[in-house]
């Protein structure tokens, strides 16, 4: 499955990215001194949640960082599947 990231995110089209991470996809879980992160890779497609060490997660989607604590609908749907300690350090909600 191909999908354009960059038109994902400029059009704000959570349903889009909805339906690219809910295809199969391949993980790895990755931790060490500097926090865990799980790794999502299909095709030519690369999905990193890190998890630091402070408690604050980041997003990154083909090199492209998310802010968490935007409005848009993108990042909405992204905290939606975070657990809440990871957004509220940040004070997002």
């Amino acid at each position: 499955m191909k999908f354009d990231t960059k038109s994902i995110i400029d059009a704000d089209d959570s349903a889009a990215l909805k339906f690219a991470m809910s295809q199969p996809w391949e993980m790895h879980v990755l931790g060490g001194w500097e926090g865990r992160m799980l790794v999502m890779q299909r095709d030519n497609h690369t999905i990193k949640i890190w998890h630091r060490p402070d408690g604050i997660a980041e997003f990154e989607i083909d090199e492209f960082l998310i802010d968490l604590s935007g409005s848009t609908r993108i990042a909405v749907f992204l905290r939606s599947l975070m657990p809440a300690s990871a957004c509220a350090a940040r004070g997002v909600s």
